[in-house]
């Protein structure tokens, strides 16, 4: 996969929602911290990309999310 647009749509089929989802993200974080594509020990394709709109514990926004297997990006 090429490098991801700053800002962009990610579209995936998510376990956990039995369902395609759509997040907000962006590559990187704000702090300056890339994402990571990689194939885990099993043969599954992963992306770890920054989620905008998730809430995290600190209760703001912003957290990391786990695409599996394929994924779909559209830039913003």
């Amino acid at each position: 996969m090429t490098k991801s647009p700053f800002k962009f749509y990610i579209t995936y089929f998510a376990k956990k929602h039995s369902a395609f989802i759509t997040r907000k993200a962006q590559e990187p974080n704000p702090v300056g911290t890339a994402g990571k594509i990689f194939t885990d020990r099993n043969g599954v394709n992963r992306y770890i990309y920054w989620d905008t709109d998730a809430e995290n514990k600190q209760g703001g926004f912003g957290d990391w999310r786990h695409a599996t297997r394929t994924w779909n990006i559209k830039a913003i």
